[in-house]
């Protein structure tokens, strides 16, 4: 064979074989684009997918307003709140920005409680195919601090217990507690030194770091309030001597701050004397009882202070929605509403055919109330104070009555989402013994009973008081 015949032979080899690779490599191109069709079809077809949620279900328990945070694979369009179904049934808001779709909870969630949350038609930004989707997620179950108070020189500990399942736990120990208030993992506690000043602690429970605030010098502490938001936490400080400059003084502190809490001011720059606050859930605002006459609202952000009544009597808290403030004046209970300040008159509902005299009132988000009671017997000689539930309509069930009547009710305080209350009880006010206590000062058997406020049914009692949720 010659030398041309065998280049011709290899110049076709060369040949064939770029034409099978270049039938190859499109044979691939044609089926990546059928594949590509093929997939943007489908895409098309099933409408938005949800890639990814995420609710904080810690702080959606605790106050209104937590976010469930939903993902998409493609920009949005616009949601109405009618297409979303949230069961068990809970009103809500909802925003979208681009493939992110955030449902505000327009009140806290109930503890221990499985949710779900399902949007219909949810379409991409150029509509076409509508998908629906539904995400469920579960809460936890709710747990209460409290303070039980040691005997004959003992200890006074902070306590840890849910509404079921395991007993009690000791938190933090130390002598001479008066009070406390949680803020995350921390405590803030009012303990008594023995010169009868006040001592203010930052308790971290795990590792029992404390660090000590620094307070006026011979003064003490009148009441702990629970914080807004975030670090910080309010007391109220009084001098040891009339004399002294400080009156049931506002203070704030922050824990997360620097160690000297200072005292808050009015809009004539001059110190709030406050008998009782109250934070509004959620928020950084704060309302108060000042002089014992004039109630009004306290901004910690911006330090502004807005009047809400000028003739107060006394003083009962915020509704669980923040919306309205309830105190007593010469016309009896009424409940202001904070933005317009319109008010509504709370008359008490009749107990079957009894009439009641009411007393510490908490207006629930639904419109419902719960409050303390006094019925006389039938010849008015004696009376029995208990807890009801005020259907807003004028008639009120029972929810809470200490054992044959013998106990007395003290305070109460409902749980974020309108699930629980505890109420502090005296067992038998014939034998109380009081404590001996300046701050806070009780009955040495004082009990806690957390009542389900839908069912009436007791979950827990516990030995203490001062709850906290």
């Amino acid at each position: 064979m010659s030398r041309i015949s065998s280049e011709e032979a290899d110049t076709r080899g060369r040949q064939r074989a770029m034409t099978r690779y270049h039938r190859s490599v499109w044979v691939v191109s044609v089926l990546a684009l059928v594949a590509t069709v093929v997939a943007l079809t489908v895409y098309a077809a099933q409408g938005p997918r949800l890639r990814v949620a995420s609710v904080d279900v810690v702080r959606a328990v605790q106050f209104p307003g937590a976010v469930l945070r939903l993902e998409s694979d493609r920009p949005l369009s616009a949601i109405d709140p009618e297409d979303i179904t949230v069961q068990p049934d809970t009103r809500v808001s909802v925003d979208v920005s681009g493939p992110i779709v955030s449902v505000v909870f327009a009140q806290a969630l109930r503890y221990g409680t499985d949710y779900r949350v399902s949007i219909a038609g949810v379409a991409g930004e150029t509509r076409g195919v509508t998908g629906r989707w539904d995400y469920a997620f579960s809460t936890p179950s709710a747990n209460l601090h409290y303070l039980d108070r040691g005997q004959a020189g003992g200890l006074d500990r902070v306590m840890r217990v849910g509404t079921q399942g395991r007993p009690p736990e000791e938190v933090y120990a130390a002598a001479h507690i008066d009070a406390f208030v949680t803020i995350g993992s921390a405590l803030i506690t009012a303990t008594r030194e023995d010169d009868g000043s006040s001592r203010l602690d930052i308790v971290e429970p795990v590792g029992d770091d404390v660090q000590r605030l620094v307070l006026p010098e011979n003064t003490q502490i009148d009441q702990l309030i629970a914080p807004a938001t975030g670090t910080r936490f309010l007391f109220t400080l009084s001098s040891r001597d009339e004399s002294g400059r400080y009156d049931r003084t506002l203070f704030i502190g922050d824990a997360a701050g620097g160690a000297r809490p200072e005292p808050l001011t009015g809009l004539d720059g001059e110190v709030l004397r406050v008998t009782k606050a109250a934070v509004t859930p959620g928020s950084s605002e704060v309302v108060a009882w000042v002089d014992e006459v004039r109630v009004v609202r306290i901004d910690l952000d911006s330090g502004l202070v807005l009047p809400v009544a000028e003739e107060a009597q006394e003083f009962w808290g915020v509704s669980s929605d923040g919306s309205q403030v309830l105190l007593v004046d010469l016309g009896g209970t009424v409940a202001i509403e904070v933005d317009s300040l319109e008010e509504e008159r709370i008359v008490p509902g009749t107990l079957g055919t009894r009439e009641v005299f009411e007393g510490q009132t908490h207006l629930l988000g639904d419109g419902r109330r719960v409050q303390t009671v006094v019925i006389g017997n039938q010849t008015d000689t004696e009376f029995t104070s208990l807890v009801v539930l005020d259907d807003g309509e004028g008639s009120s069930t029972p929810l809470y009555r200490t054992p044959d009547d013998l106990g007395s009710i003290g305070r109460f305080v409902v749980s974020p989402g309108d699930q629980y209350v505890a109420i502090e009880v005296t067992p038998n006010r014939l034998e109380a013994e009081p404590d001996g206590r300046l701050l806070e000062p009780r009955d040495q058997r004082v009990t806690t009973v957390v009542v389900d406020i839908d069912s009436g049914q007791v979950v827990r009692s516990v030995e203490g008081f001062w709850p906290i949720w």
